[in-house]
């Protein structure tokens, strides 16, 4: 079970989980030390992520009404340091802006994919109907075309959430009018 203090930590932790780039993460890691000028202080992130390009970052997450409330900006360049100094290659700040309700949806409903049981005949009916596509076409003609009625819409998102196919359009809902295409790369 993944701790977390919130529903915008919840949030990220969803985001987390569907980013492939994402190797692992941890809540609440150890704590490390930042100079707020005057005196030395002990800090804990929310998370640190370790990326598969090398690096490793430190993350907090909070309420943008928070950040600017206890003045962030002003000390968020002081525990940059800190977390350098720590071993981080940087240190990040999200809030409900980079935390997009969308984005949170749609990989909500491809992480639930991952649980569900789709039937295997189903999902290579759906990856033969996007190759005869081309490809990459919407999700409403993909599912017209596949004569799988009410079963085509989890095909899809079975073949997104095993990235065999990708939402084409991250800043777009995963629904009837989502263009999804063949992934270049397959996990």
């Amino acid at each position: 079970m993944v701790a977390y203090e919130g529903l915008l930590a919840r949030d990220f932790i969803i985001l987390l989980e569907q980013d492939d780039s994402v190797l692992r993460y941890q809540e609440e890691p150890t704590a490390f030390w930042w100079h707020d000028g005057f005196r030395r202080r002990s800090y804990t992130p929310d998370f640190a992520v370790d990326l598969d390009d090398g690096r490793s970052i430190c993350v907090e997450v909070k309420p943008l009404k928070k950040v600017v409330k206890l003045g962030w900006d002003e000390f968020r360049p002081l525990i940059e340091v800190g977390a350098r100094a720590a071993g981080y290659d940087s240190f990040e700040l999200w809030t409900e802006i980079e935390i997009d309700a969308l984005g949170v949806a749609n990989a909500a409903l491809i992480a639930s994919e991952r649980s569900f049981v789709v039937d295997e005949t189903e999902q290579h009916t759906m990856r033969m109907v996007l190759d005869r596509f081309g490809g990459l076409g919407r999700v409403r003609e993909l599912r017209a075309a596949s004569s799988l009625g009410a079963r085509a819409f989890r095909a899809i998102v079975s073949l997104v959430a095993r990235g065999e196919a990708e939402l084409a359009d991250l800043g777009r809902p995963f629904d009837d009018y989502a263009l999804i295409r063949r992934s270049t790369e397959r996990r």
